[in-house]
């Protein structure tokens, strides 16, 4: 008898002190609430506490938009009499809407390259166009063009380099042609051709920030 007046005395101890921890929390957390924790300080300028927010949602900057311009757009800054129109035939047919064309050298002595120049003041990353040759009297002749870029030098003129360059295309075969252009100041298209009647078709030929 005496065991079990202990054990029913331990028991009520045990109920009544379960009964003050719940009056307490309902004290200090009415129903309704939740308990937030407190945000906590350090004088140590080496320990980061972090914040507490409401919601976890991730932080990130807006997709980065790529700024264009098209040399269909922008005026040449040097070689303009190098330039001409789409030929004929191609003016109706679709996909030409934004190119320049570059006709072919005289191949005479003198005249064995096409230049047109663009100004870039440092303000783009690269180049890129589709090149299309066009010849009247052979299509499938052959035609070189490169891109020669130019950065300024500590005397104030441009050094000349090749940028990239394309060998290999035809009417029936377009091949891309791109160049890395960053700081650069300037952009030179040089046209190479093995027939003196075609021009290059620089198909969507663009300048990307």
């Amino acid at each position: 008898m005496r065991k079990v007046s202990e054990r029913l005395a331990l028991a009520g101890l045990a109920v009544t002190a379960l009964g003050v921890i719940v009056a307490v929390f309902a004290w200090r957390y009415p129903v309704g609430q939740q308990a937030t924790p407190t945000p906590t300080t350090s004088s140590d300028p080496s320990v980061t506490v972090p914040a507490v927010t409401s919601h976890d949602v991730p932080q990130g900057d807006s997709p980065a938009t790529t700024r264009v311009e098209y040399l269909s757009a922008l005026p040449a800054h040097a070689g303009t009499t190098n330039l001409t129109e789409l030929p004929r035939e191609l003016q109706e047919t679709t996909g030409f809407d934004r190119t320049i064309v570059i006709k072919c050298p005289s191949n005479q002595s003198i005249d064995k390259v096409s230049k047109v120049t663009y100004q870039l003041l440092g303000r783009f990353d690269t180049f890129q166009a589709s090149v299309r040759p066009h010849f009247e009297s052979q299509p499938d002749a052959r035609m070189h063009v490169e891109v020669l870029v130019g950065e300024r030098t500590r005397d104030g003129g441009l050094a000349w380099a090749v940028g990239g360059g394309q060998y290999e295309a035809t009417a029936e075969e377009p091949k891309p042609l791109s160049a890395v252009v960053d700081g650069m100041q300037e952009l030179e298209i040089q046209v190479r051709c093995q027939l003196p009647d075609g021009v290059a078709i620089l198909v969507d030929a663009a300048l990307y920030e």
